[in-house]
């Protein structure tokens, strides 16, 4: 007698069907937790380059472009440009800082960052020094750098005198964790011992094609992930394939579906240690594992659906099609509202942490020391200054600066498109019914205070907008959607967000437009459509080092005579909207 899972007594169904829910759901965590942990680069899921990475340590080599010297694990860990800590970061544990610890050193934060950016740099300094001296001042806890490599700044309890106190950075940044009784005290690091494997630099000669830049993930911690999964995928994927082998589904696509999964993440471990193993082929077997993964995730999807629907008769499957529905609305609204605001976020970071790389610059080896008053106190650090990428980014930016670098005093400031121009007034007084609301004895002060936060928002909108890459800011602008990060939404006009976005072309038209369109004051020079704003938003040129340029527009707002590469054409005067 054949028994199917139609068979099966609507009780047990109901726990089977949980069952296999809770295991799609746990899935799904596992995929998150993947993303937070191994995706770089801010894609959903890990690239081919970041899964090469982690097991080998390798990079493509590109002669034309060479890595900088291999980093020791303990280096890359500590000068990851994510701040996330995390198994490929570190560099949180240097910029954490509890409010108790802030009530006590009440410092600007710019000198706080350059602090902890100098420890961060006596340790890369530790690291670089030969062994036996590198044991020695460890316990010693008296590290004494090479003459002119002592970091301009550092946290005050860590210099003794010309030496640094680098055990004490490292008990104090690691050991909190990393020692007995604390989170990770699986893997020590209280003791020079603790430290050592994660010490080595190994040479960067290229073999097969790949560099290696950095050391992969430990022997140890790979024993420890290898232990713990395929223990538990080997029970809840043999569970799901026997549910499976249970339907009524020809028995050819039983037997090769029910233990495909299984199969599958048997053969993802094996190139987890393949990859990590092999000096040559290390990294070919780490391109297997994006495969061995998806098939596993794929093969799991299939039992789980699979084995649903042959479950129940007609009103079953309609309510788990119901069920499933309901489940890719919610999945949307998430990724519409927090996830791909929050990709794109971490993709602008990489990009930047790409376009500026920390580990090797020798600024931050030797920053800028701190100013100080005549008594030796700190005084706070002008921040650096904002350099537009293109001419609307430049309108839209305040302050306006001369042609000197100096930031125009208010009144100085012209509405329209000249070096001393700015439409950041379009977004404000020069509104007339935002003037009107303002100037208006009657509205009540929160509401003022209200529609000058949103207005805000608008602006800051606007900004993200315009210095995003090409590749997303034009999708968004005739999509008419464009994704910010859920704090912003909240805080923008609500005509303008739809979904958790922005209606960037609303926007737009509704704060360009009322002069930039047919029919309005400059309608000369639309701004209704994106070939119409591109020309503004053309990179600027960079700016030469040495004194700042003159300007690159006369004082009515018209190039200079001759052609100026990446110059777009000038925006007119603006006229009041009245």
């Amino acid at each position: 007698m054949s028994y199917t899972l139609r068979d099966l007594p609507l009780p047990v169904k109901v726990v089977t069907t949980v069952f296999l829910l809770a295991v799609g759901l746990g899935y799904t965590s596992a995929m998150v937790q993947l993303h937070m942990q191994d995706a770089k680069s801010g894609q959903p899921m890990p690239t081919v380059d970041d899964v090469i990475r982690k097991y080998t340590g390798k990079v493509k080599y590109d002669p034309n472009n060479p890595p900088a010297g291999a980093m020791s694990r303990l280096e890359a860990l500590i000068t990851s440009p994510l701040i996330e800590i995390s198994s490929v970061s570190m560099a949180g544990a240097f910029f954490a800082q509890s409010r108790a610890e802030r009530e006590r050193n009440p410092i600007p934060e710019e000198l706080f960052r350059a602090q902890r950016t100098g420890e961060q740099t006596a340790i890369q300094l530790w690291i670089h020094t030969p062994e036996d001296q590198r044991r020695a001042a460890y316990n010693a806890d008296r590290f004494v750098p090479l003459p002119g490599k002592m970091p301009a700044a550092i946290t005050p309890e860590f210099l003794a005198g010309d030496s640094i106190r680098v055990k004490s950075i490292l008990d104090k940044r690691c050991g909190s964790c990393h020692s007995h009784g604390g989170e990770k005290e699986n893997i020590p690091l209280d003791s020079y011992e603790g430290f050592l494997p994660y010490l080595t630099v190994e040479a960067t000669a290229p073999v097969a094609g790949y560099v290696k830049v950095e050391e992969p993930i430990s022997i140890t911690k790979l024993t420890q992930s290898t232990h713990a999964h395929l223990l538990s995928w080997a029970v809840l994927f043999s569970l799901t394939g026997l549910i499976f082998a249970f339907s009524n589904y020809p028995t050819t696509v039983r037997c090769i579906l029910g233990p495909w999964v299984v199969i599958a993440v048997f053969a993802d471990t094996s190139l987890w240690w393949a990859a990590r193993l092999s000096d040559a082929w290390g990294p070919y077997f780490a391109m297997g594992i994006i495969g061995t993964g998806a098939a596993a995730g794929l093969g799991l999807a299939a039992q789980i659906v699979l084995s649903l629907f042959n479950m129940y008769g007609t009103n079953g499957k309609i309510a788990l099609a119901a069920l499933f529905a309901l489940g890719a609305g919610i999945a949307g609204l998430l990724w519409s509202n927090t996830i791909r605001p929050a990709l794109l976020e971490k993709q602008r970071a990489a990009q930047q942490a790409k376009a500026n790389p920390q580990s090797t610059d020798e600024s931050k080896a030797n920053p800028s020391p701190p100013k100080t008053d005549p008594n030796g106190n700190a005084l706070p650090v002008e921040p650096k200054v904002y350099q537009p990428v293109n001419d609307l980014d430049r309108l839209l930016t305040l302050p306006v600066r001369d042609e000197r670098g100096q930031p125009l005093p208010p009144d100085q400031i012209q509405f329209n498109g000249g070096p001393k121009g700015s439409m950041v007034a379009a977004f404000f007084d020069k509104d007339k019914d935002y003037k009107k609301l303002m100037d208006d004895p009657n509205i009540p002060p929160e509401t003022k205070a209200q529609r000058k936060a949103e207005r805000e928002a608008e602006l800051e909108a606007m900004q993200a907008w315009v210095r995003s890459p090409e590749a997303t800011r034009k999708p968004a602008y005739e999509a008419n959607s464009f994704p910010v990060p859920p704090s912003l939404a909240a805080r923008l006009t609500s005509e303008f967000v739809h979904g958790g976005q922005v209606r960037i072309k609303s926007l737009i038209d509704t704060r360009c437009g009322v002069c930039h369109a047919p029919g309005k004051k400059q309608e000369d020079y639309p701004l209704t459509t994106y070939d119409e704003l591109a020309l503004y938003l053309k990179p600027l040129a960079a700016e030469p080092p040495g004194p700042a340029p003159g300007p690159t527009r006369g004082p009515d707002g018209t190039p200079p005579p001759g052609p100026t590469p990446n110059t777009p054409p000038p925006v007119p005067p603006a006229k009041d909207d009245d």
